[in-house]
């Protein structure tokens, strides 16, 4: 009786070791323990990964929203700028007219100036001629 049941557990295992689906299930088996190894690694993998990708996005979004303050505060620069310089335009025009008046009036006293330079010397030469008798004027 030992001889018999000998018998199929020994065909059982040549059965078992003969047959291809069952080498494929085995190995399937053995590389179980290496695939969940292996995704834990792509999955740690995949995690630094992203973890990395959200870091560079926190850091360009603060880069983004330090630039787009910068732009918010110079634009309002800009626009302080601008109406100083449209309030300016009137001071400016003020400003021109003033000069040219400025200028008008620089000419007349430099006549003027010219003209008693001229009166000066002509009252000059009538007190000499009336006074000291200069025998070459007539």
């Amino acid at each position: 009786m030992q001889a018999t049941s000998q018998q199929p557990r020994r065909r059982k295992k040549s059965v078992g070791v003969s047959n291809p689906t069952r080498r494929q299930h085995q190995r399937r088996n053995n590389n179980d323990g290496d695939d969940a190894i292996s995704a834990t690694h792509q999955a740690q993998s995949i995690t630094t990964s992203l973890l990395r990708t959200k870091n560079m996005m926190e850091q360009e979004l603060d880069r983004v929203s330090t630039l787009n303050t910068t732009i918010k505060d110079d634009g309002a620069l800009m626009a302080d700028a601008k109406e100083e310089h449209v309030g300016m335009g009137g001071t400016m025009k003020g400003a021109r007219s003033v000069m040219q008046k400025l200028g008008r009036q620089d000419v007349r006293d430099a006549i003027v100036l010219r003209c008693a330079i001229v009166f000066y010397w002509g009252a000059v030469a009538y007190v000499l001629w009336s006074r000291i008798k200069v025998p070459f004027l007539p």
